[in-house]
Order: structure tokens, then sequence, then C-alpha cells
């Protein structure tokens, strides 16, 4: 029960990843293979502003979020917004995506740490008992932040005005220009965004678990398998594809060998997109969608 129990709460961080790739998606029609990178962010950002430098850690927490958002823009402003304009092709985007967040994780590596790093659970010695046995509190945590934020947005694309510009976007980018709505800026709100959530991530999963710069391409792959497993672009899609990724990965590392986590993931990517590459929640044309 233990192992189902983390599985879950590993899940959900994968959820709020994947929650990242499909809000992007659905907003720009760009797959942000960076994503990863900003949950790797989030975290050791963290540690350096609580352990390097002594912030308060509430504060240190919410600067790991915020300098994880600061990435997202960069990406945006650097990389992704200039491709666009030139239409370049998904590919090009997609590298590009990918590459700055390699070169994100290597930064981290030489400017904070190698070494894979943690940070204070956020309620000391909190457990809770969990089929005779306990698991650290901090994953149950993870659970509810990850939650809250998933039915915050949810709440927010069906009243705010940004969600309902995301909508309309993500339903025709040329009908939300004569609308009055620009889809680039919409886009950079989504990028931000996701940026900071993935942040959160980080800031919320490091101290259940040790947070490296290795961890970027690991939170990226997981997370985009997580938001093909439930259906690309959907947000429930990315919740149920992150809770099963995660409950899966638990029991593989538990029963068989952690060295085969990511081989699995790879594995339950390439038959889904053979048998049902809508997605489980996905219908047959959601396979078209761009």
């Amino acid at each position: 029960m233990t192992v189902l129990a983390i599985g879950v709460a590993t899940g959900f961080v994968y959820a709020l990843v994947a929650v990242g790739y499909s809000l992007i998606y659905r907003t720009t029609g760009i797959v942000n293979f960076a994503q990863g990178a900003f949950v790797m962010v989030g975290g050791m950002a963290t540690y350096w502003l609580y352990k390097e430098h002594h912030v308060a850690y509430p504060v240190a927490a919410v600067g790991g979020v915020l300098i994880a958002a600061a990435v997202g823009a960069v990406l945006w402003v650097a990389l992704v917004s200039p491709l666009w304009r030139r239409n370049s092709p998904a590919v090009v985007v997609i590298l590009a995506t990918l590459v700055f967040g390699d070169l994100v994780a290597n930064c981290v590596a030489k400017g904070i740490s190698a070494d894979p790093q943690t940070l204070p659970t956020w309620i000391p010695g909190f457990r809770v008992p969990v089929g005779g046995a306990s698991i650290d509190g901090q994953y149950v945590i993870v659970i509810a932040v990850a939650l809250v934020s998933i039915i915050a947005i949810a709440v927010a694309l069906q009243r705010s005005n940004i969600g309902r510009a995301m909508r309309a976007c993500a339903a025709n980018s040329q009908t939300s220009q004569l609308l009055g709505i620009a889809p680039r800026r919409v886009g950079a709100a989504a990028m931000i965004f996701t940026a900071a959530l993935a942040g959160l991530a980080g800031v919320v999963f490091t101290p259940a678990q040790y947070t490296d710069y290795g961890s970027a391409l690991n939170y990226g792959i997981y997370g985009f398998v997580a938001a093909t497993l439930g259906s690309f672009g959907d947000l429930w899609g990315a919740l149920l594809g992150g809770v099963l990724l995660g409950v899966v990965t638990a029991l593989t590392g538990r029963y068989i060998s952690t060295n085969y986590e990511l081989v699995i993931a790879f594995a339950i990517l390439l038959v889904l997109l053979v048998l049902r590459p809508q997605g489980l929640l996905g219908r047959r044309a959601a396979a078209h969608h761009t």
C-alpha cells in the first residue's frame, strides 16, 4: 500500500507536468519539451535560495516558483516567439525547447549543484498511516497541492478572461484574432504560467524525494507520456495519465528495478501510440487535432 500511495503522489507531479504540456499545446499548438526543466528549476532554485543564501523557507519556495516562471519567460521571448513569428516547422520548435531544457539543466549543474538535493518537509514529523505502515506526509501535501492546482486551472479556463482567451486560441487562432485576442500574448501567458506550475511541482516534491539537474529530462519524459496516456490537451486526461504512470513506475521500481522505470514508460507510450493514439479519454478525432 505504501508503494501505491507514493506512486499516486509521484503521479500527481507527472500530472502537473502533463497539464503544462496540455495548456501550451491547446493554446499554441506547441509541444514544449522544456516542461521537465521547470520542475527541476523550481526545486533546485528553492534549495539555492534556502541553503546557499539563507532565505526564509516560505520565501525561498515562492522564489523557486518565480524563478521557474522567469525561465519560462526567457524560453518564450528568446526562442518560441521568434520561431512562431517565422512560421517555423513544428519539429524545429520542439527541438528548440528540448535543447533549451538541456541547457537549463546544465546551467543548474554548473551554477548551483550537480549533486542531488532535498529540502525540509513542509510539516515536520507529519506521517500518514497506510496499510499498517506509514508514509511521509509530504506525499499527501503533494497530492493536495496538485489536485487543488488542477481544479483551479479547470475553473479558470471556464470563468476567467484569460481562460476564455486560451480556449478561443485553442479553437481557432485566426478567429480569436478577429475577436481582438492576441494569440502571442496568450501564448506568452500560458508559457509563463505553466512554467510556474511546473516549478511549484518541483518545490512541493523536492522535500519528498531528491531533485538534481538530471531529473529535468525524466520529468519531461514522464509528463509527456502522462499527457499522451490520458489524452493530449485534456486536463483531466493529464491527471489520469499522471496517476496511472506514477503507480506503474512505482510498482516497477519496487518489484522489478528502478532501472526499468523509464523503459516501462517508453513501452507504454509506444503501445498507446499504436493502439489508442487519442489517449484513454480522447475520441478518435482527437488524434488529428492541431
